[in-house]
C-alpha cells in the first residue's frame, strides 16, 4: 500500500512538472508577440532573462519558436539575443552575489539587446534607424525583465495576492500588461482580445478600487498599449481617463462604472480619431463592458483588499522600538546583577573566611576564661602558647580531633585543663569542617543563582532580538484567524501575525488547552487560506493548561532524517538520547545527548537534557540560552555529579545555513557537493561548570547535501572508515545510512568494551525538485 502511494505521488509530481514546463513554453511563445512602436519585440529576451535556471530551457524554446514562427521584424536578431541571454543566465547563475541581485535579470536583458541593436543599426536590412531607438528598446527590455522576474519570484513564494505590498502589486500589474500587450497583436477586423482584456481589468479595478484602483490600472495599461504602435498613443489618455471616471461612478455599482468608462473612452476616441480604429476600439469597449457586467460578485472579496488604505505603522514601529529598548535595558540590568552578586560574594568570602587558627582561639577563650593561670599563660607566655597550638594543627588535621595526650605531649608547659581543652578544640574543628562544607555548597548555589540571572538576561535579549526582526504586524489577518478559531471551537487567548524583514509571516497562537484535538494539517491549510500564505505544519508546545502554536511559511528546503541506535549490552535503557524536530521559524533541529556512562543513570541525564532543550528551543529560545538553563538544571538535580554531552545541528530551511553547536560531543561529517567536511571542536560536557561555553560552526548547504552526527560510542580508532562510508553514500535512504554507520562501528570495536552507539543522517531536499 505504501509503495502504491509513493508511485502515485511520483506520478503526480511528474505530471505537475510537465504542466509547469508547458506553461513556461507557452508563455515564451506568447510574450514574443508583444510589439512596441509597431516593429520592436524585446519582451522575449526579457522573459528569458527573468525565469529561473530550472525553467530556462523551456522558456528559451518557447521564445525561440515564437520569434521564428510568428516572424516579427529582425527575427534572426531576436533569436540570437534570446540565446545570448540564456547563456549569460546559465554561466553566471552560480555566482550568488550576482544572481541574487535585483538588477541581474535587467542587466542580462539590457546588454545583449543593446549590443545587438548597435550592430544591426548599421545593417541595411534592419528596421532600427537611430541609436535612441536602440537605447529605448534595451531599456524597455530591462524594465520588463525586472517586472517579470519579480512576479515569478512572488509566484514561487505561494503567498496570497492580498498580502503583497504596493511595489509588489505594481510589478504584477506591469507583467500582466506585457502579457496583454502580447495578445494585443492578435486582431480580428481590428478588434483585439488583448485590449478587451485590458479594458475589463480596468473596469474591475475601478469598481472595487474606486478612483485609486481605476486610475492606477488605467495608467499602467494605457502606458503599455500606448507605445505598441504609432496609432495607439491615444490609449494612454483614453484608458487613464476611463479608469478615473469609472472609479468616480463606482459608488453606483457595476452599471455606473461601465457607463462611465464607455462614455469617457468614447470621447477620447472621437477626439483622437485614430485612422481605421474608431469603430473596432469602440466595439472592444462594449465587449469588455458586457463581460464585466456578467462577472460574479464574489470577485469583490478578492480585489477590494488590494486597494484598501494601509493603516499607519508609525505607532506600531514606535511601540515595537519601545518594547525592544525596554527588553534590552532589562537584560543588561540583570547581567549587571549577576556580576555584582559574584563580586560581593568573593569579597565577603575573603573577609569572613573561617580558619584553624580561629578554632584554637575560640577553644582557649572558652576553656581558659575561668582559669587562675590565664594571665600567666596568655600574657607572659603568649608566643610559646601560639607555637603550642600551631604544633597541634598536624594531628588535628590528620585525625579530625585531638586528645588529652596530644595536648600534654605537644605543649611545652603543662596545662591544668588539658582534657577540657582537647574536647573544645575537637568540637570546634568539627564545626569548622561542617562550616566549610556548607560554605562550599552555598557558594555553588550562589553561583547557580547568579547564573540564572545571566540566563534570564539572555532570554530577554533573545526576545528583544526576535522583536527587532519583526517589521510589521498584520492586524486584519490576526482578527480573521481568531474568528476562524472561535468558529472551530477553540479558545484563543492571543493571536499575532508578524512579518519579518524578509517579508515572511509568522503566526503565533496561544490556546486554552481544551480537550478538542488539534488537527495540525487542517489548521495549517485553513490558516494559509485565511492569510493568503502557504504555511508549514505548525509547531505545538504545551505549557501547563495552555498550548502555543506557531506557523511559519513553507521554506525553500525540506528534510529527510534517518536514526539508528545500538544499546550497550542489549539492555533496555540507552545512555544516548536523540531527538529531531522543527524548532519553528523555519528551523530544523537534530539533537544527540550522551549521558555519563551507560544504563539507567546515563539515560536519565541524557533524556533530561534533550527534553528540556526541546521545550526551550520550540518556545523560541536561542541555543546558547537554552543550554545555559539545562546546565543549571543538571547541576542542581542531585548532589551526585550529573553531566551529558550535547551535539546539536540546526538547519535554516529558508537559506540552507547549518549551525553546529557542541558541548563535549564528537565530530560531525558534512557531505557538501561531493566533498567531506569534518567538523569537531574541543569543549566540555554540560553539568560540570557553572557557565557553559559552546563551540559553534556554520556551513552553507544546498539541496542534496548530507549531515551525519554520531555519539562518541561510534568512534573507535580514527574516523577514516566513517569518512569513506559517508563519501560513498549516493542518495539512498538516510535511515539505511544511519544503520550502516552503527553496524560498522560495532564491527570495528575491538577494545572489549560495549558502548551505546547512535547515528543520525540528515539530507537537505530542494522543495522545487
Amino acid at each position: 500500500m505504501n509503495v502504491e502511494k509513493v508511485k502515485n505521488f511520483e506520478g503526480a509530481a511528474v505530471l505537475r512538472n510537465a504542466a509547469e514546463n508547458a506553461v513556461y513554453f507557452l508563455l515564451g511563445l506568447l510574450v514574443c508577440r508583444g510589439m512596441v512602436f509597431g516593429e520592436l519585440a524585446p519582451f522575449g529576451a526579457s522573459y528569458t532573462a527573468a525565469v529561473s535556471r530550472k525553467k530556462l530551457f523551456w522558456a528559451l524554446c518557447g521564445t525561440a519558436v515564437g520569434y521564428i514562427a510568428l516572424k516579427p521584424h529582425d527575427a534572426f536578431r531576436y533569436v540570437a539575443v534570446t540565446v545570448s541571454v540564456a547563456l549569460v543566465r546559465w554561466l553566471l547563475q552560480d555566482i550568488k552575489s550576482l544572481s541574487r541581485s535585483a538588477l541581474f535579470a535587467p542587466a542580462a536583458a539590457f546588454v545583449p539587446v543593446f549590443a545587438s541593436g548597435l550592430v544591426m543599426l548599421f545593417s541595411s536590412a534592419s528596421t532600427l534607424t537611430d541609436i535612441s531607438t536602440v537605447l529605448i528598446e534595451a531599456l524597455l527590455a530591462a524594465a520588463a525583465a525586472y517586472f517579470i522576474s519579480r512576479s515569478l519570484f512572488l509566484a514561487e513564494t505561494r503567498r496570497g495576492i492580498a498580502s503583497f505590498s504596493q511595489s509588489e502589486l505594481s510589478c504584477i500589474v506591469m507583467t500582466a500588461c506585457v502579457l496583454m500587450l502580447s495578445l494585443g497583436s492578435l486582431e480580428l477586423e481590428g478588434v483585439s482580445p488583448g485590449r478587451i482584456l485590458a479594458v475589463t481589468a480596468i473596469m474591475i479595478c475601478a469598481r472595487y478600487g474606486g478612483v485609486v484602483g481605476g486610475s492606477i490600472a488605467g495608467i499602467c495599461a494605457g502606458s503599455v498599449f500606448g507605445i505598441s504602435g504609432a496609432g495607439m498613443v491615444y490609449l494612454a489618455a483614453g484608458y487613464a481617463f476611463g479608469g478615473l471616471l469609472g472609479g468616480l461612478f463606482s459608488v453606483t455599482g457595476k452599471l455606473g462604472t461601465a457607463v462611465g468608462f464607455v462614455i469617457s473612452n468614447a470621447v477620447m476616441l472621437l477626439t483622437a480619431n485614430p485612422e481605421g480604429y474608431v469603430l473596432p476600439m469602440f466595439v472592444e469597449t462594449l465587449i469588455a463592458a458586457t463581460v464585466f457586467m456578467f462577472l460574479p460578485s464574489e470577485l469583490e472579496r478578492y480585489v477590494t483588499p488590494l486597494f484598501l488604505p494601509k493603516e499607519s505603522t508609525k505607532g506600531e514601529r514606535a511601540l515595537r522600538n519601545s518594547v525592544v529598548m525596554r527588553l534590552d535595558f532589562a537584560a543588561n540590568a540583570l547581567r549587571n546583577v549577576s556580576g555584582c552578586v559574584n563580586t560581593v560574594s568573593r569579597e565577603l568570602a575573603h573577609l569572613y573566611a573561617p580558619s584553624v587558627d580561629r578554632v584554637f582561639e575560640n577553644a582557649s577563650e572558652e576553656v581558659c576564661k575561668n582559669c587562675g593561670l590565664r594571665a600567666y599563660c596568655h600574657e607572659h607566655h603568649r608566643g610559646e602558647l601560639r607555637e603550642d597550638f600551631s604544633r597541634l594543627s598536624a594531628p588535628l588535621k590528620a585525625q579530625g580531633f585531638v586528645t588529652e595526650n596530644d595536648v600534654e605531649t605537644l605543649f611545652t608547659q603543662k596545662c591544668c585543663r588539658a582534657p577540657e581543652l582537647a574536647d573544645e578544640i575537637s568540637r570546634g574543628y568539627r564545626d569548622y569542617i561542617g562550616g566549610m562544607e556548607a560554605a562550599a555548597r552555598v557558594g555553588q548555589v550562589r553561583s547557580m543563582v547568579a547564573g540564572q540571572f545571566s540566563g534570564l538576561s539572555e532570554i530577554l535579549g533573545d526576545m528583544a532580538a526576535e522583536f527587532e526582526n519583526y517589521k510589521s504586524y498584520d492586524a486584519d489577518s490576526s482578527a480573521r484567524v481568531v474568528e476562524y478559531l472561535h468558529g472551530e471551537g477553540y479558545v484563543p487567548m492571543e493571536c499575532g501575525c508578524m512579518i519579518d524583514a524578509e517579508g515572511r509571516m509568522t503566526v503565533e497562537i496561544q490556546l486554552s488547552n481544551t480537550r478538542l484535538p488539534l488537527r495540525k494539517s487542517v489548521l495549517a491549510q485553513d490558516i494559509s487560506e485565511i492569510c493568503g500564505r502557504c504555511f508549514d505544519t505548525p509547531v505545538v508546545v504545551e505549557i501547563g493548561t495552555q498550548k502555543r502554536v506557531v506557523l511559519n511559511e513553507i521554506p525553500m528546503y525540506d528534510i529527510e532524517v534517518g536514526v539508528f541506535q545500538h544499546v550497550s549490552g542489549g539492555g533496555k535503557l540507552c545512555g544516548d538520547c536523540v531527538k529531531c524536530f522543527s524548532g519553528g521559524f523555519g528551523r530544523f533541529v537534530a539533537l544527540i545527548s550522551d549521558g555519563m556512562g551507560t544504563g539507567g543513570r546515563a539515560a536519565v541525564d541524557s533524556n533530561m537534557t534533550v527534553s528540556i532543550l526541546t521545550r526551550l528551543l520550540k518556545a523560541g529560545l536561542s541555543e546558547d540560552c537554552a543550554l545555559s538553563v539545562v546546565n543549571s538544571a543538571l547541576m542542581i538535580k542531585s548532589e551526585d555529579e550529573s553531566l551529558s554531552t550535547v551535539d546539536l545541528a540546526e538547519v535554516d530551511l529558508f537559506s540552507g545555513k547549518l549551525t553546529l553547536y557542541k558541548a563535549g560531543a564528537p565530530l560531525t561529517l558534512v557531505k557538501k557537493g561531493g566533498h567531506i567536511l569534518k567538523k569537531s571542536a574541543s569543549s566540555l560536557p554540560i553539568g560540570i561548570l557553572g557557565s557553559v561555553k559552546l563551540s559553534c560552526e556554520t556551513v552553507n548547504l544546498s539541496g542534496g547535501d548530507v549531515i551525519v552526527m554520531i555519539s562518541d560510542g561510534a568512534l573507535v580508532g580514527d574516523e577514516k572508515w566513517l569518512e569513506a562510508l559517508v563519501r560513498k553514500y549516493s542518495g539512498g535512504r538516510c535511515s539505511d545510512l544511519a544503520k550502516e554507520v552503527v553496524n560498522e562501528a560495532i564491527k570495528r570495536r575491538n577494545d572489549g568494551h560495549d558502548d551505546d552507539i547512535t547515528a543520525v543522517a540528515v539530507k537537505l531536499i530542494d522543495t522545487e525538485d
